[in-house]
């Protein structure tokens, strides 16, 4: 039993209860079905639980207010004879009838009521999702914003680093491409150093380097030395020390095929190291070369020539 026909029962079952008390001790005569009254006085709580609850308050009242009736009229004896007298009674079946529409108004009041709570919580919910919407659209918008506001940042960048590296001064140039190592493999620091012999000359720096970067021969930093002798990108070999570099890139001359200088990161995270990001190393490293280039035909080939010289 659910709890709106719980209701309706107490309250009927309370209604009767001090309807036939309330007739057994105001009759004349003791009479419960009072034949000398047109219009029976039980009637009134049963109209009135129609009217609250339709049809259930209707025929719920109506039969526990006769069953009270009976019951007082047995203890009083009165009897049940009052009752089928009663049934003839004009006032009785215009009371009943009234009874009747009230009861249909009321539940189609009722229905309608739900019916209107069904679509103000559709409503709600529509509400509800329309608000969720708007929302996951501002964050779109905010999203697509930051997206165009970084790509307009990382355009202006890129064409900044392109330039300095295409047109700068070469120490310029190998700082562009520090700063674009850093951006593309998240290092935290590194070196542009050109090949002397067996020695690096440092040429660029970014970051916090180890006083042992900065001029070393080849030989000192393993990963330096792999990246040269295999003329390719380089990362750490397993149990590389301190001292090593965690990638390095080779920078080759395109005319004569030779290393002139070493592109050596650290702090590299290790997801940094995929190929993806060893392949945009080795990208920057071609891209740094015609600079690197020109201070190597002005620099250092002229001082390997002159050491050869007999």
């Amino acid at each position: 039993m659910s709890t709106s026909d719980r209701a309706v029962l107490v309250e009927a079952a309370a209604a009767a209860l001090l309807t036939a008390v309330a007739v057994a001790v105001a009759a004349p005569g003791g009479d419960v079905w009072m034949p000398m009254v047109a219009l029976h006085p039980a009637w009134l709580p049963v109209i009135v639980l129609a009217a609250r609850y339709g049809t259930r308050g209707l025929f719920v009242s109506l039969a526990l207010v006769v069953a009270a009736l009976v019951v007082a009229g047995l203890v009083n004896g009165s009897g049940v004879a009052g009752l089928a007298m009663r049934s003839r009674f004009p006032a009785d079946l215009l009371a009943l009838g009234t009874a009747t529409i009230v009861a249909w108004i009321a539940m189609a009041r009722e229905t309608r009521m739900r019916h209107v709570s069904e679509q103000l919580l559709d409503a709600t919910v529509a509400h509800r999702h329309a608000e969720e919407a708007v929302t996951a659209l501002h964050e779109s918008l905010a999203y697509l914003r930051g997206r165009h506001d970084r790509l307009d940042v990382s355009l202006s960048v890129w064409r900044d680093l392109a330039a300095r590296m295409e047109r700068g001064e070469t120490v310029d140039a190998a700082r562009a491409a520090l700063e674009l190592c850093q951006i593309r493999i998240g290092a935290a620091s590194g070196s542009v150093q050109v090949r002397d012999g067996n020695r690096l000359r440092l040429l660029a720096t970014r970051g916090s380097l180890p006083d042992s970067a900065v001029l070393r021969d080849i030989g000192g930093d393993h990963t330096v030395r792999d990246a040269i002798v295999a003329r390719a990108v380089a990362p750490a070999a397993p149990g590389a020390g301190a001292t090593d570099s965690d990638v390095a890139a080779p920078i080759i001359d395109d005319d004569t095929g030779l290393v002139v200088g070493v592109i050596a990161l650290r702090g590299v995270p290790a997801a940094s190291l995929r190929a993806a990001n060893l392949i945009d190393l080795r990208l920057i490293a071609q891209w740094l070369a015609p600079a690197l280039n020109r201070i190597w035909r002005e620099t250092m080939r002229p001082a390997l020539a002159q050491r050869s010289a007999p």
